[in-house]
């Protein structure tokens, strides 16, 4: 058996390689395409002559950089795998990624699709599973096994990958109960991820729960993560936090069959005021609200101060900042540090590494860096894995690297009978889980509760358990932070405190409420419209205000606990 591998587009997104296998078939080359992102043409690649055809596609992932020249590869009536959710939600995706790119004969795309589960049978002799990827919902890995004459190969392409969950889906798992002899590796690496998501997701937190209306742009999965993290952390700390999904994300919400807690879905809508509100958070795509559901609703606050733009971008788009509403922007793109680069390298210890989406000094830095041959190249040069005399090393690395690698690498191959060859080897699903795990899906929790004043429990703010009752007319507001004396008075009677403190802060509650009594006042939300201004925003307000008017604002009395939403009197 011979195993060759050789990058379909090395000097655009590098996530494209081809596999070749030599020996499964009588005077056959078997070639499997991973992914076809932009520039690759297999036609160009394979010699027909020499009797080398495509033989299957394995799509990783829904993202437009791995699928973007799926049409026009399909070659020689090859499959096109891919696990089961990224199968389910193709046809949306290609429908929408058609609209803005040139994407060609997406129909015989889906004609070609097959879900894959388990062990798929590619030819004789050579078979795949999807493993989990973590990365984005629904996107896979796949493990090839390759036996010829009681030789048995096992290669694992990470695709892009985390060790993290994402949006209920498990991440790449490196407990597999086989050897990994070639490690086709997503070099790909986001060092700050987890900090950035902790900051966009109390950013979102914050400015709903101050009454701002806040839209949020992302990409359709990534809106779905988005979705996913805020309805369940709402719902864990029983908090207010009204998601609505529009357009594309709330499509695919829907195909994937999510039931995520205050989430709702509006793939279509006629008037942004449907799905935009105040105290309450809108996702939809593109990443950049320049065209598509997102621009048209960033038109209906764009104008508003009080509005927020949340823009979470992966690259290569320029955020909006020129606008009246607060706008912020996170740069978003969900791959590991190169601390877990290293530690799956050397979990799996392979003793091949094959680097993939990284090029120049970002792909050589892995040279010589592991106990494994590391090909780093920059051609569509065919490189020989296996050989009739085993293991191939790269033809740069020295005598001492080779010895390196040998010492700890069965060059003999796997042994065998015939009645194991076509054994079960259970890996894991890609399958979504029902347990929630913020903290597994990259949120510090911790952050979190420090910065949006939670208590230091997963459960609620006593006085986030039941709605406030609104001072004029009665009626219960929705629930945001705690009021100014929600907290503190009751804890004051048994914490501890001296009487005389005790008495004082009775005394400042009384003079409070003393002023809210016998003054006119109006409810008013605080919002923190950026840039050093703070609004106030008159729930009821009286009809004799007049535009330009002067009043006198009385504040509660200054206290530990910030963020919170508090009722003021405004006197004319």
């Amino acid at each position: 058996m011979e195993i060759q591998f050789q990058h379909a587009n090395p000097r655009s997104g590098r996530e494209s390689l081809l596999l070749r296998f030599d020996g499964l078939l009588a005077d056959q080359t078997v070639s499997v395409l991973i992914d076809a992102g932009q520039g690759v043409s297999v036609d160009t690649l394979l010699d027909e002559d020499a009797n080398e055809y495509l033989t299957a596609i394995c799509l990783t992932h829904a993202h437009l950089d791995h699928y973007q020249s799926l049409g026009d590869n399909l070659l020689h009536g090859a499959p096109v795998y891919a696990a089961a959710d990224t199968a389910t939600i193709l046809e949306d995706v290609l429908a929408v990624g058609a609209e803005h790119y040139e994407l060609s004969k997406t129909d015989d795309v889906l004609e070609q699709l097959e879900s894959i589960e388990g062990w798929t049978q590619i030819v004789a002799g050579l078979r795949v599973h999807p493993v989990p990827a973590g990365h984005t919902p629904g996107a896979a890995g796949f493990l090839f096994e390759a036996t010829a004459d009681d030789e048995r190969r096992t290669i694992l392409v990470t695709g892009d990958f985390t060790t993290r969950r994402v949006a209920g889906y498990p991440g790449l798992d490196l407990d597999l109960p086989v050897d990994v002899d070639t490690l086709i590796l997503t070099a790909a690496t986001s060092e700050g991820f987890e900090a950035t998501l902790t900051d966009a997701v109390g950013t979102i937190c914050e400015r709903v729960w101050a009454g701002s209306t806040v839209l949020a742009t992302a990409s359709g999965l990534t809106g779905l993560h988005l979705a996913y993290l805020l309805g369940h952390l709402a719902d864990r700390w029983d908090r207010r936090l009204p998601i609505t999904l529009a357009g594309h994300v709330a499509t695919l919400y829907n195909a994937l069959e999510y039931t995520i807690p205050n989430v709702t879905s509006v793939p279509e809508f006629t008037a942004p005021s449907e799905v935009v509100q105040p105290e309450s958070v809108t996702i939809a795509g593109p990443e950049v609200p320049v065209d598509g559901s997102a621009e048209r609703l960033f038109a209906a606050i764009t104008d508003d101060p009080g509005a927020t733009l949340v823009q979470l971008i992966s690259g290569g788009h320029s955020p909006v900042t020129s606008t009246t509403c607060t706008t912020h922007e996170f740069a978003l793109s969900n791959h590991p540090s190169s601390q877990t680069i290293d530690n799956v390298v050397e979990t799996l210890s392979p003793t091949h590494v094959v680097i993939t989406h990284q090029q120049g000094a970002a792909a050589n830095q892995y040279k010589d860096k592991y106990a494994s041959y590391v090909w780093a190249t920059d051609t569509t040069d065919c490189y020989t894995l296996l050989d009739e005399t085993g293991w191939t090393p790269p033809p740069w690395v020295t005598e001492v690297t080779t010895r390196r690698v040998l010492s700890g690498t069965n060059t003999i191959g796997s042994q065998f009978g015939e009645s194991s060859v076509n054994r079960e080897i259970p890996l894991p699903s890609v399958t979504r889980v029902d347990e929630v795990d913020l903290s597994a899906e990259g949120l510090d929790l911790s952050a979190l509760r420090s910065r949006l004043s939670v208590g230091q429990t997963d459960q609620p703010l006593a006085a986030d358990l039941s709605p406030r009752l609104n001072s004029t007319d009665g009626h219960p507001q929705p629930t945001g932070h705690a009021s100014s004396n929600s907290v503190s008075d009751a804890e004051s009677a048994t914490s501890g405190d001296s009487d005389g403190a005790t008495l004082e802060k009775i005394a400042a509650r009384l003079d409070r409420i003393e002023a809210a009594v016998t003054d006119q006042g109006v409810d008013a939300r605080v919002i923190d419209a950026g840039d050093g201004m703070v609004l106030l925003r008159l729930e009821d307000p009286p009809n004799h205000l007049k535009h330009g008017q002067q009043l006198r604002v009385t504040l509660p009395a200054e206290r530990s606990q910030t963020n919170t939403d508090t009722s003021s009197n405004c006197d004319s």
